[in-house]
């Protein structure tokens, strides 16, 4: 077991690897709490990586290693699923993650690359924490650190408890297709550059197999942040786009507007 640890230890040490670390210091360590605690370490790892890839996809694989006696050490080790494609990959999830929590302990603003499954996540560390228990939390990343306090979770209450809703369109490529549970899209907003999860009809499936990878327009029911990013839509409409090389030059254009 010692073998094991040493050779996690100098592994996680390397300057190789980029990491992540949640520490939990406290008198007791309830065991619901502690999955509650690693579930959201690792279910935010992986959202924040899917939001900020291309395509919705991950790109980032995490070894988990632990644990000294008194308290809890998780450190997350991210290596490239490709490391021809994704090399920079890992380091730019973490510090996504890392500013993003900066962020969210300041303020009640949404961090760029944090979705709303994102700050569910994070709110859980502030929620946690409890001196009887939980009474510390702390992430370390590669000479960053940061001790959770518990206005965390009070400002993520604040960005998530006003939405408002609205008709509107996004334009975008159309990253992913999904039939679990409930019928949605994934699209990369050509403005906001993250994906926005669209819900469909089944009368739209055809069409939308038919955009996987291409430009759309939708058109629907949509439901936004206050002063922030939009979170989904309700789609009634959907369109495929020309391509970005079947688009018309401004040249083009103004030469079309003279004839």
């Amino acid at each position: 077991m010692q073998e094991t640890e040493d050779t996690i230890s100098s592994t996680v040490g390397s300057s190789e690897h980029v990491t992540l670390t949640i520490s939990i210091e406290g008198p007791y360590f309830p065991l619901a709490k502690f999955r509650k605690a690693l579930d959201s370490f690792i279910d935010l790892l992986t959202e924040v990586d899917k939001e900020t890839s291309d395509n919705g996809d991950l790109t980032v694989e995490w070894a988990i290693s632990s644990i000294t006696s008194g308290s809890i050490h998780i450190t997350a080790i991210a290596n490239p699923v490709n490391k021809e494609i994704h090399q920079s990959r890992p380091r730019q999830v973490i510090k996504t993650v890392t500013q993003g929590i900066d962020q969210l302990q300041e303020a009640p603003l949404i961090p760029i690359g944090f979705s709303e499954a994102a700050l569910k996540h994070t709110k859980t560390f502030g929620v946690i924490l409890d001196p009887n228990d939980f009474a510390e939390i702390k992430f370390r990343s590669n000479g960053w650190n940061k001790n959770i306090a518990p206005r965390l979770a009070g400002n993520i209450d604040e960005i998530t408890k006003t939405t408002q809703n609205f008709y509107g369109s996004i334009e975008g490529t159309l990253v992913s297709i999904s039939i679990a549970d409930k019928q949605t899209l994934g699209i990369r907003s050509s403005i906001e550059g993250k994906i926005i999860r669209c819900h469909f009809k089944d009368e739209l499936f055809e069409l939308a197999k038919d955009a996987l990878g291409g430009r759309v327009y939708v058109f629907g029911l949509v439901r936004q942040r206050l002063h922030g990013p939009k979170i989904n839509i309700q789609v009634d409409e959907l369109r495929i786009l020309p391509s970005q090389d079947e688009m018309p030059t401004i040249s083009e254009i103004l030469a079309r507007l003279r004839a």
